[in-house]
């Protein structure tokens, strides 16, 4: 049976990884996804970590990171930036170490060239990144392994300037690393909003570890769950057995608790499950 769960993205940047945690108490959340806009290891005191680490092991919370993706792009072709990029991924996965989480979060970001807008990269360029990537996630493995953590490839939108151009290329980088530690994160808003979440289902498959669920409008991602377009009681048989979590990543600035708490309820409806 899916974990459901939420991520900080939902109240914004400010949302330290404390309050998120009380919030998840107050509400009886199953999980938490500290989210993308903070390098965490940065923002969390030894009190914090202790605090989060003692509340979700006796709350049975599934604890996530997502590492942090505004001004990263780890399949650089700049050497120094890839070294830096990899020293947080590094410092991201010994949190969750810490932390007792099982998931690490990552985007597979833009095309970093030189001298080059990230939307005029060639194709020569794109491939390079890709394996740029893949390495990446190689070297990073022996740390995964000795924290026990899967660090999960995000799909993004499949535009000029991204590594990836569709899903068959994430799944081929996942597929050809081949570890069990080395898995895809499907987010439903930017799969809706791509080559779609029927396709991305199909595709992914087995390697799916982790969700980002959220409502979409095919224009316009991260709704309250029920305000958009995304029918999810057509994914039920997939959704309703999945062993990992849902993580939900709607955002209203307006009324961040409410948008994430009425998602929560409209997720249990079609899961079946009784609210608070």
């Amino acid at each position: 049976m899916a974990t459901i769960a939420f991520s900080t993205y939902s109240f914004g940047p400010k949302c330290m990884a404390r309050e998120g945690m009380q919030f998840a108490l107050e509400h009886r959340f199953q999980g938490i996804e500290f989210g993308s806009w903070t390098h965490w290891p940065q923002f969390m005191s030894p009190e914090d970590i202790k605090y989060i680490r003692t509340q979700g092991a006796n709350n049975n919370m599934e604890l996530s990171i997502h590492f942090i993706h505004r001004g990263v792009a780890i399949a650089t072709h700049v050497r120094e930036r890839r070294k830096k990029h990899f020293s947080q991924l590094q410092q991201t996965l010994q949190l969750a170490g810490d932390l007792g989480a099982k998931v690490v979060v990552i985007h597979p970001g833009s095309v970093d060239y030189p001298g080059v807008p990230s939307t005029n990269t060639s194709e020569s360029m794109r491939m390079a990144a890709i394996e740029n990537l893949r390495t990446f996630l190689e070297d990073v493995l022996p740390l995964a392994e000795d924290l026990g953590v899967a660090v999960c490839l995000e799909n993004l939108f499949h535009s000029a300037g991204n590594v990836f151009h569709n899903y068959a290329e994430l799944l081929e980088v996942v597929e050809t690393i081949g570890h069990p530690l080395i898995k895809i994160i499907l987010d439903v808003g930017h799969a809706d909003r791509s080559d779609g979440l029927d396709e991305a289902f199909k595709i992914f498959g087995q390697q799916i570890r982790h969700i980002h669920i959220h409502d979409s409008s095919g224009l316009m991602d991260h709704l309250e769950i029920g305000k958009g377009k995304l029918d999810f009681y057509q994914y039920l048989d997939i959704l309703k057995p999945f062993p990992y979590t849902l993580a939900i990543e709607s955002r209203d600035e307006a009324d961040p608790e409410g948008c994430v708490l009425r998602s929560r309820n409209a997720l249990m409806k079609v899961l079946g499950k009784s609210g608070d």
